[in-house]
């Protein structure tokens, strides 16, 4: 070995005893100027002299002990020049962070020590003193202990090792507390689950700044986290990475620097991933101050990268530093539902607004906790979000004065009215904006106003109502609705009973389709075991005179019948379709209480009753000749439950609604499409009645108008014929006189097919399909589906005008539809039908009322392009989540394609908004 090689065992770089003894010798304090520490200090109880120093090398560098200089001799290094006394603290720092202390400034530092002292008292040490001095100054085994006692704490006072093994734990602690919400036996599960998803990961350049920006509760800090993670693994295996760092904005005393400093002990030398978390909680002031802090950093020590989280407005964000995190998909937001709750059930998860519960981690938590606490998946929508909404303000308890509380509802109303957009300077001055922020529940981005979370606007719209700032005609018209549903429902369950009745009043009057939606929404009483509260009890007095001094049952008939009356308000020229009515309006009732909870219920005929409700003892169900006398008799029990006037008002006209829509005969315009098939149906029919056999293609209306007369002549004279000639069609005196009206728009001679013939001959075809070409396939159901689009419009527009966009296909219109006729292969014999898909979506180019637009391609099947497919599944859904894609067979011999097609989507509708509650299916 070469003399000038530092030798490397500890032991053999100690200073000789009479070195020590000879440094002691010629000072009395610290080398370090203005420390004036001394070098030892007598004990009070025992009288002896306890050393606080101990010797350090001038040249030197920092290896993990003692410190030595490579270009210096062994003896050279244990010289009484190299070295130089020092307390214990000043000792320890050059020990630290030897760069910090250069070798000529020591040096400088031990000459004037020397002078300064050269006429004190010198001290002389014992040979156990010696031992003692370089046991303290050169030994490795307690040198850390040491340190850790006289320093102050740093984070070099850890080791490597149990600073790794410390930010594993924390990084674990960071996760298990953003999951307090979580059912505490589920925790492990959701861990397990966030370490299985492979998540797009954050990309921060070495020398950058970024900061990932969204809403409360988007997944802003788990982003972070992964990244953070990603940095502590590599730190792992690499000993010149430095351990990350992840820092709290709030919790940043001074400048981000010196935080950062803190944090590793020293300058960050080495690559460095650094996260400053939740700069939304500090002022805006403070967060662009440390923004400003990350980008002096990062270009000051280009190793390190930052990455920073806020919410939008809090803090000024470059657009090249910025990273928006993208919302979850619900069948992400589902998965860690699953996992961390065993409730699967979960009927309202095809509900929009449910569905947007799923795309964020807060909400997602927030669920689960909701589910676990003695709920089930089982509750309606508005309970599910109206508590949500109820729990996460609950948790973040927002810090904010009555007046920003009061301008919440205002705000979730003008949001509402505006369909999402409000600019911030349209509603209020910008330090009413910033109190608003300040909330964290509304964020300002790009100049508009939104709610953090989407189930705020309905939370807070409903105190809008409640407030008197919204009317409810205004929250339910047709327009609106939509947007303001669930507040509707937020508001009407909330409400005293008194209350409640009052705004089902007005809903009833002024959207049928709003009220019948709120009323089915609101309905729990199949879903849950426990009774109203009692400011929520109808106040129902069945059994005694009310303050007219009007008998029980017609007092009771007397208000189902006013709940009756503000249907058809809403129902507009439909009721009479559904309710019998005398000369415009609605039939006088016949009432009687049997019992204390029945009423029998009877529609009187013209001129049996001149009062709209009159007691009749007499009515009862198979006594007497009451058919004379009315034309049904209903049964209304259980007045006592919630809204029972309500659901037994709407289902009397939902039954009789059902009927019309199983028959296809609501009214439509003469000249429509529907009207069309419906006229050519019900010829063949009753040509088929009066011959015994179908006519094929033409019908002369000559012989069909005579074979009407005498139909309708004798329909006369009876209160309801039918009429039927084998199989299962058949037709009443309604339908007679229907066509009787309808041909008089005919002019000419001949009644046609409204569909082309087969172009097809000869051969021996099995199926229909076999005798149309695929061309004129094509063109008859491109024709089929521009008629469906025509008829449903009409359809709504003639007998549903007031449910407007509450009817989801209606809200599309004007509508245009893109789809695809795919064609057995000509050697599938098998096969009993073509089939097509197609989508309908909003066509912003067409007028209110002209025909829509139908593309149809053409396909042999399986040779159907992709991009087909991708074109028509990529078209939004209704705000009620009904299919905008559809897939059915063709069946080319049904004579009422356009008019099953157009009921099909009108009873999905309706079924939507709680006027139809069974399935209809339309196969003729």
């Amino acid at each position: 070995m070469s003399p000038d090689a530092p030798p490397p065992p500890v032991r053999h770089r100690e200073p000789t005893d009479s070195t020590i003894k000879e440094l002691y010798a010629t000072a009395l304090a610290c080398g370090i100027p203005d420390c004036h520490e001394p070098l030892y200090r007598d004990s009070a109880s025992t009288g002896r002299r306890l050393l606080n120093s101990r010797v350090a090398h001038i040249h030197a560098r920092s290896e993990g002990g003692p410190r030595w200089d490579p270009t210096m001799s062994r003896e050279a290094n244990r010289d009484f020049d190299n070295l130089i006394l020092l307390c214990e603290r000043h000792a320890s720092e050059i020990d630290i962070t030897p760069e910090h202390y250069p070798a000529e400034v020591l040096r400088e530092w031990k000459r004037i020590q020397v002078e300064s002292h050269s006429r004190a008292r010198h001290l002389a040490l014992s040979d156990a003193e010696v031992a003692e001095v370089a046991n303290a100054s050169f030994s490795s085994g307690d040198l850390m202990d040491r340190l850790t006692a006289v320093l102050p704490f740093s984070a070099r006072s850890r080791s490597r090792a149990q600073a790794l093994v410390l930010a594993s734990k924390s990084c674990m602690a960071r996760s298990k507390v953003r999951l307090r919400s979580t059912p505490a036996d589920r925790v492990e599960a959701a861990l397990a689950w966030k370490a299985r998803q492979a998540t797009p990961e954050v990309e921060v350049p070495q020398g950058a700044l970024r900061v990932l920006v969204a809403p409360m509760g988007a997944g802003k800090s788990e982003k972070a986290e992964q990244w953070w993670s990603e940095g502590l693994t590599a730190a792992w295996r690499d000993t010149d990475v430095e351990i990350p760092v992840w820092l709290e904005a709030r919790d940043i005393p001074a400048t981000l620097t010196a935080a950062l400093q803190d944090a590793i002990g020293g300058d960050p030398l080495r690559e460095c991933r650094v996260v400053v978390d939740n700069l939304d909680a500090v002022s805006p002031q403070q967060a662009d101050r440390l923004l400003d802090e990350a980008r002096r950093l990062v270009l000051t020590w280009p190793l390190i990268s930052v990455l920073a989280t806020t919410r939008p407005g809090a803090g000024t964000v470059d657009k090249g530093e910025r990273i928006d995190v993208e919302p979850w998909s619900p069948a992400r937001g589902f998965d860690l539902l699953r996992t961390v709750t065993d409730d699967t059930h979960f009927r309202a998860l095809e509900v929009y607004e449910v569905e947007q519960l799923l795309t964020t981690p807060l909400q997602v938590h927030a669920l689960a906790t909701w589910l676990g606490a003695g709920r089930d998946g089982r509750v309606s929508t508005h309970e599910l979000l109206s508590g949500l909404a109820a729990s996460i303000l609950q948790r973040e308890r927002p810090q904010a004065s009555q007046q920003v509380w009061d301008t919440l509802p205002r705000l979730a109303a003008r949001i509402l009215d505006a369909d999402g957009m409000v600019t911030a300077h349209s509603f209020a001055r910008p330090y009413a904006i910033w109190e608003l922020e300040e909330t964290g529940l509304v964020v300002h981005d790009s100049g508009l106003l939104r709610f953090a979370l989407p189930l705020f606007e309905q939370h807070f719209a409903a105190q809008a109502l409640q407030d008197g700032h919204t009317s409810i005609e205004f929250a339910a018209s047709p327009r609106q609705f939509p947007r303001w549903r669930y507040a509707l429902a937020f508001a009407l369950k909330g409400a005293a009973h008194e209350v409640a009745e009052e705004l089902m009043l007005r809903m009833a009057r002024t959207n049928p389709a709003a009220a019948a939606w709120v009323l089915e929404e609101t309905d729990d009483q199949s879903r849950s075991a426990h009774p109203p509260s009692p400011e929520h009890q109808p106040a129902v007095r069945i059994n005694l005179p009310d303050e007219d001094g009007k008998d029980p049952a017609v007092a009771l008939g007397v208000r189902l019948r006013e709940a009756m009356l503000a249907w058809l308000q809403g129902v507009g020229t439909l009721g009479p379709y559904l309710v019998p009515h005398h000369h415009g309006k609605l039939a006088p009732w016949g009432v009687r209480l049997v019992a204390e909870d029945v009423l029998f219920v009877g529609h009187a005929r013209a001129g049996v009753l001149d009062g709209d409700v009159l007691l009749r003892s007499d009515l009862e169900f198979g006594v007497g000749r009451w058919l004379q006398h009315f034309h049904d008799i209903s049964v209304f029990d259980k007045p006592g439950e919630p809204f029972a006037r309500w659901n037994w008002t709407r289902d009397q006209l939902r039954a009789s609604l059902t009927r019309r829509l199983r028959q296809r005969t609501l009214p439509v315009p003469p000249e429509s499409p529907l009207a069309i098939e419906r006229m050519w149906f019900l010829a063949r029919l009753i040509m088929e009645y009066r011959h015994g056999r179908k006519p094929v293609r033409q019908i002369p209306v000559a012989d069909l108008r005579t074979e009407v007369e005498r139909l309708v002549a004798h329909a006369a004279k009876t209160v309801r014929s039918r009429w039927q000639h084998g199989g299962s069609k058949s037709f009443d005196s309604d339908d007679v006189r229907w066509l009787d009206a309808q041909l008089r728009h005919v002019h000419g001679d001949v009644l046609d097919s409204p569909r082309p013939t087969p172009d097809r001959t000869g051969g021996n075809p099995r199926y229909y399909w076999q005798t149309y070409s695929p061309e004129l396939t094509r063109s008859i159901t491109a024709e089929v589906l521009r008629d469906a689009l025509m008829g449903y419009r009409e359809l709504v527009e003639t007998n549903f005008p007031q449910f407007g966009a509450a009817l989801g296909l209606y809200d599309v219109f004007p509508a245009r539809a893109k789809g695809i006729v795919i064609m057995p292969s000509p050697d599938d014999t098998q096969a009993w039908s073509a089939s097509v898909a197609f989508a309908i979506h909003h066509d912003a180019t067409a007028s209110d009322h002209g025909p829509p637009v139908v593309d149809m391609g053409l396909a042999e099947e399986p040779d159907v392009p992709n991009d087909i497919w991708q074109q028509i599944r990529a078209v939004r859904s209704s705000v009620f989540r009904l299919p905008a894609m559809h897939e059915q067979q063709l069946s080319m011999g049904l004579e009422r394609q356009a008019t099953n097609l157009a009921y099909s989507w009108l009873v999905r509708d309706l079924s939507a908004v709680g006027w139809i509650d069974e399935g209809i299916n339309f196969s003729d």
